[in-house]
């Protein structure tokens, strides 16, 4: 077979395939059954025009833009995607429960977020500290999730029975403040 018959064979097979969709990444594709809001662009934009995305803690640096995410995409096997946006703050200290309500929760209240208490969130645990809010965004029930979590810190010698704990401790990953805004039809009804 000569290679110049090879080619008009291929560029039919992916446009014939690209056609039938083939082509999308799989990842990509809705999950079936699963439902997003109506207007999801639209509630996109308002979810990332919040003012609670301005409020920039102090001490931090930015952990990166504000993620969008749209609805019922397949994240692997358990997981679904919701619609939602996500922002990161880094930092490097701890930031207390005091701290994140007082850096947070004026701005949340006066933007019509109501606290709620969510009890499918686990405790915290020392060093971390989690606000959870809701109120309707263009008709949808959305929730607003504010999580800090604390240094993850290793001894750089660990210690033994025979040996105490090192003065010395690396950070091996950053405090850091997530601040998601997402579609949740189980918050109450304000």
């Amino acid at each position: 077979m000569r290679p110049r018959g090879f080619w008009p064979v291929v560029t039919l097979l992916t446009v014939a395939l690209g056609g039938c969709g083939w082509a999308e990444v799989t990842g990509e594709a809705r999950v079936p059954g699963c439902a997003v809001p109506n207007d999801e662009d639209e509630l996109l934009d308002a979810y990332a025009d919040d003012r609670i995305l301005a409020v920039r803690p102090e001490g931090s640096q930015p952990g990166g833009d504000v993620v969008r995410s749209t609805g019922c995409r397949r994240l692997n096997k358990e997981d679904v995607s919701n619609t939602s946006i996500t922002l990161t703050w880094r930092f490097e200290r701890d930031y207390d429960d005091a701290t994140l309500r007082r850096t947070f929760d004026p701005v949340a209240s006066g933007d019509g977020w109501h606290p709620v208490v969510d009890i499918d969130i686990p405790p915290d645990v020392p060093g971390e500290s989690t606000l959870t809010y809701c109120r309707a965004v263009r008709g949808v029930p959305s929730r607003l999730l504010i999580r800090s979590q604390a240094a993850q810190r290793m001894d750089v010698r660990p210690s033994t029975a025979d040996r105490p704990a090192s003065p010395q401790w690396t950070v091996v990953a950053p405090a850091l403040i997530y601040l998601t805004i997402y579609a949740d039809p189980t918050c109450p009804k304000l």
